[in-house]
C-alpha cells in the first residue's frame, strides 16, 4: 500500500519490547536504526535465520548496486524514491506502474535507470534484484508470489495482508521461494521510537505498566482506502497497524484486545474512521490507543507515553522529540533527520539482500499486527474481549 496517504491522521508520524527486569520479553525485531547493539541492549536476541535464507537468496548481485524497483507510482513510493537516492552508489533506481508514462515520469524525476509499463516486465528483468511494492493492500498476495516467482527480494508496504489467513499464505510463499521479504513498517526504523526502544530494553523506566498512544487528526480517505474488499477494514488496518506495532514494541506481546467505535463520519468510506482500542499485555500491562481521522481542529502536536514503575518515557507523534523522565534520569531528544525512518529502513532492506539474511525485523512480526488488529475488529462486530491468539 502507499502508506503515506494514511501514515497516521497528522500526515506524518514516526519500533514489542518493555524491559521486564531480571528478563525481558523479546522484541519485535532488532532496528538498524538503534543505537546499541544486540550485545548492549540485553538478553533479548536477533531472531534466527529461516532455513530458506541459509543460501544466498536469489538473485542478489555479489558486487555493484542493487536493482530495486519501485512497483506503484503513487503518493507514498516517492517517498521510498526520495529514501532511495539517499542510498546512491549502492542501489540502482527503476519504476513499475500500469501506467508506461507514469513510471517514466518518475524514472526522470528521480534519475532511475528504467521505467516499466507493467509489474511483470519489472520483475522478469535481470537488472531487477528487489521490488519494493507499494500497491492497495488486496494485491500483496499477488505481488509477493510475483516476486516469489522471479526470485526477487520485496520491501512490502504494510500492512502485510488484509487477513490473517492471508498473511500466513504470503509468508509461506515467501519461505518457499526463499527469498527476502520486508514489509514496510517504518515506525520501527524511526529514529525517536528507536532510541525509546533502546532506553526501555535498559529498564530506563522499571517495568512497564501502561502504555498510552494517541494518534489523532482529520483526513478524508479517498479512492480505494473507501473500499473495505481492497483495505481488509479502514483506519486501523491501513495507518492505525503503525500504533499497533508501537504498542508491542513498548509493552510486548498483547493477549487480547477491546475495542470501541463511533459511527462513521464519512459515509463514502466503509471501515471505520475511528476506533479506541484497550489492550491487555501478556505481562499484564495495559495499553490504550485512540486513533482517528475523523477528529477536526486537534492541534498537530500529541504525544504517545510509556510508564513503567521507574519513571516514564514520551514521544511526539510525528517522531520530532523523545522526553524521558524517571529516578535519577531526565532527558529531552531533538530528532532531525529520517524522521520518517523511510532510509534506515531501506538501509536495513539493502544489507540484508546484499549479505543474504533475514532482516532485523522479521516479516512475522507484522504478522502478529496485523492479528491484533483483526482481533480488534472482531471486538467491534461483537462488543466483547478477544484473544489476540483467535485473530483470523
Amino acid at each position: 500500500m502507499e502508506s503515506g496517504d494514511a501514515l497516521d491522521p497528522v500526515r506524518e508520524s514516526r519500533g514489542p519490547g518493555s524491559v521486564l527486569p531480571p528478563a525481558p520479553p523479546p522484541a519485535v525485531g532488532w532496528s538498524a536504526a538503534e543505537p546499541e547493539s544486540p550485545a548492549a541492549a540485553g538478553p533479548a536476541a536477533p531472531p534466527s535465520r529461516p532455513a530458506s535464507l541459509r543460501a544466498p537468496i536469489a538473485g542478489h548481485p555479489s558486487v555493484g548496486p542493487v536493482g530495486l524497483c519501485i512497483v506503484g507510482c503513487g503518493r507514498f513510493a516517492m517517498f521510498h524514491a526520495r529514501a532511495a537516492r539517499r542510498l546512491r552508489p549502492r542501489v540502482a533506481l527503476s519504476f513499475a506502474s500500469r501506467e508506461a508514462s507514469r513510471a517514466e515520469a518518475c524514472r526522470r524525476r528521480f534519475g532511475g535507470t528504467a521505467a516499466f509499463g507493467s509489474y511483470e516486465a519489472a520483475a522478469e528483468d535481470p537488472r531487477v534484484h528487489a521490488l519494493v511494492v507499494c500497491t492497495p493492500h488486496h494485491l500483496h498476495l499477488e505481488h509477493v508470489r510475483l516476486a516469489a516467482r522471479h526470485g526477487k527480494a520485496v520491501l512490502l508496504e504494510k500492512p502485510i495482508a488484509r487477513t490473517v489467513v492471508e498473511a500466513d499464505e504470503l509468508l509461506r510463499v515467501a519461505r518457499g521461494a526463499g527469498i527476502l521479504l520486508l514489509v514496510g513498517e517504518n515506525f520501527h526504523f524511526m529514529p525517536a521510537f528507536a532510541a525509546a526502544r533502546a532506553l526501555l530494553r535498559r529498564g530506563a523506566i522499571g517495568r512497564v505498566r501502561q502504555v498510552l498512544v494517541a494518534a489523532r487528526g482529520y483526513r478524508r480517505p479517498t479512492g480505494w482506502r473507501c473500499r473495505r474488499e481492497e483495505t481488509g477494514g479502514g483506519l486501523l488496518i491501513d495507518g492505525g497497524v503503525h500504533w499497533i506495532h508501537l504498542l508491542r514494541d513498548w509493552g510486548g506481546a498483547i493477549a487480547t484486545v477491546s475495542a470501541l467505535a463511533p459511527p462513521r463520519l464519512f459515509p463514502e468510506a466503509e471501515g471505520e474512521d475511528t476506533v479506541f482500542l484497550l489492550a491487555r499485555f501478556e505481562s499484564g500491562a495495559v495499553g490504550l490507543l485512540a486513533n482517528s481521522l475523523a477528529t477536526p481542529r486537534l492541534p498537530r502536536w500529541q504525544w504517545s507515553w510509556v510508564s513503567g514503575d521507574g519513571g516514564s518515557l514520551g514521544v511526539d507523534s510525528l517522531g520530532r522529540t523523545l522526553w524521558l523522565r524517571a529516578r535519577g534520569d531526565s532527558r529531552f531528544r531533538i530528532f532531525l533527520r529520517d524522521r520518517r525512518g523511510l532510509a534506515a529502513q531501506l538501509t536495513e532492506f539493502v544489507a540484508a539482500l546484499q549479505e543474504g539474511r533475514p532482516p532485523l525485523l522479521p516479516a512475522e512480526s507484522t504478522r502478529e499486527d496485523l492479528a491484533v488488529v483483526r482481533a480488534a475488529y472482531r471486538s467491534l462486530e461483537t462488543g466483547q474481549p478477544v484473544r489476540v491468539a483467535d485473530a483470523s
